[in-house]
């Protein structure tokens, strides 16, 4: 039985999320913990754009540091492909759309998630495309008519409200951005700051533990 949650506040196309991933595996593996994600929409509405030099310039820098720092590498179809290409669009709302069907279909939305950024800054597939997304679905083990009908349920609206409710969140955490970490056990919700785990994820594993024993004992 599940007595924790710890949400995960990111955005498709967060290289710092992507650097975040080895956290996630090993949160997954900690007793007690169910793990729910939150969409930011960084690129989401009028925000979105297509690849191009000026964001390539952007990136990389950060993701020179998220190598050095994390060990998360950014494969040759992603830094020779996808940065170099104009065509790619940038839009955070249809990965999170799928994010959230793939969580109604059976709380698979971190696995989704995870399988996207490798599909993105390894393998440098436009995640933005739905193809793209019911493939990586059907990938994790999702049934592919249910996840697209799941897909196509979601509204503007909800999409709209699901990004609303991530911000409110992030503010309630005091955070400037995404990632974001909070552990919410036994009505209290307690922030992990990313960067005291970054490149470490068995430190965060066993922080993790720890505060699901002092919340327990707290609890009882």
């Amino acid at each position: 039985m599940k007595s924790a949650t710890l949400h995960y506040l990111y955005d498709p196309f967060c290289g710092w999320c992507y650097a975040a991933a080895p956290m996630l595996s090993a949160a997954q593996t900690v007793d007690g913990i169910e793990i729910e994600p939150h969409g930011f929409g960084m690129l989401s509405g009028d925000n979105a754009r297509w690849m191009a030099a000026d964001w390539r310039d952007f990136v990389r820098p950060h993701e020179q540091r998220i190598t050095a720092l994390s060990g998360q590498t950014f494969g040759e179809p992603y830094v020779e492909g996808v940065q170099q290409s104009e065509d790619v669009r940038l839009d955070s709302s249809p990965p999170i759309v799928a994010m959230l069907a793939a969580q109604s279909l059976g709380n698979e939305g971190l696995n989704l998630v995870k399988r996207l950024q490798v599909a993105y800054y390894q393998e440098g597939r436009p995640i933005a495309e739905f193809p793209v997304l019911l493939e990586m679905a059907k990938e994790i083990g999702l049934d592919g008519d249910e996840f697209t009908r799941a897909f196509k349920a979601i509204s503007e609206e909800k999409v709209t409200s699901h990004l609303d409710a991530t911000r409110q969140m992030l503010q309630a955490m005091q955070s400037q951005g995404v990632p974001g970490f909070a552990l919410e056990a036994n009505g209290s919700l307690h922030v992990l700051p990313f960067g005291r785990y970054l490149g470490r994820p068995e430190r965060f594993k066993q922080e993790l533990e720890t505060l699901l024993q002092d919340t327990s004992n707290k609890g009882g």
